[in-house]
């Protein structure tokens, strides 16, 4: 059993692509348009972070574990991912130093927890109360190291981004036109429960769902 809270003040909206990238993507070289694109970043952002639908970015966490008597248990899998570093752990009314947090294994992308030692047959049954940082940062931070959002993330950003300039001044739905007498209407139906996002989107985002390989 394990419950997981968060410790620290919840993050402020941030775009979650580079503005420098997305008017590559335009094809805009000039600054007239950079309040409107990073309007429309964010709302391609909150728009991802709620279709994603879980914790993101990066934030503290506590989990609390119960193991249960005449299970060992093999490993402690943290509510919140990528795991970044681990801050505080304790067993019952016993808190590990800095140097035995230091020497606890874990898995960074799955957020899994391991014995220290591997003789140890799995945690032991008790209570493990496991302070953490985890998730990403959003690109164009100072100092964000390597834990920044991912690329193909940040790409569907973007391209739900893009999807909205391209949509001002005509029908959202509509996929591409042709002149008169030469071609057809084709229409762009968004997935239910997408938010409107370019399927594109959709299909990169899905993966970082809760039970994803994200």
């Amino acid at each position: 059993m394990r419950r997981t809270v968060q410790i620290s003040a919840p993050a402020a909206l941030q775009p979650l692509a580079l503005l420098d990238d997305m008017k590559a993507d335009l094809s805009i070289s000039d600054n007239t348009q950079d309040t409107e694109l990073t309007r429309l970043l964010l709302e391609a952002s909150a728009k991802a972070l709620k279709f994603i639908g879980r914790p993101l970015m990066q934030a503290q966490w506590q989990d609390t574990f119960m193991v249960r008597p005449g299970a060992a248990q093999d490993v402690l899998c943290l509510g919140r991912y990528p795991l970044v570093s681990i801050q505080s752990f304790c067993v019952g009314d016993i808190s590990l130093t800095l140097e035995q947090i230091k020497d606890i294994p874990f898995d960074p992308d799955a957020a899994m927890v391991y014995p220290p030692d591997s003789r140890m047959p799995g945690w032991m049954p008790g209570i493990y109360a496991v302070q953490y940082t985890a998730g990403y940062i959003a690109p164009g931070t100072e100092n964000a190291g390597t834990n920044i959002v991912p690329q193909d993330i940040q790409e569907a950003i973007r391209l739900t981004a893009a999807s909205i300039w391209y949509a001002k001044g005509r029908d959202p739905n509509m996929k591409s036109e042709s002149e008169q007498g030469v071609g057809a209407t084709s229409w762009n139906v968004p997935s239910a429960g997408s938010g409107g996002m370019p399927q594109p989107a959709v299909d990169i985002l899905t993966t970082y769902q809760a039970g994803g390989i994200g």
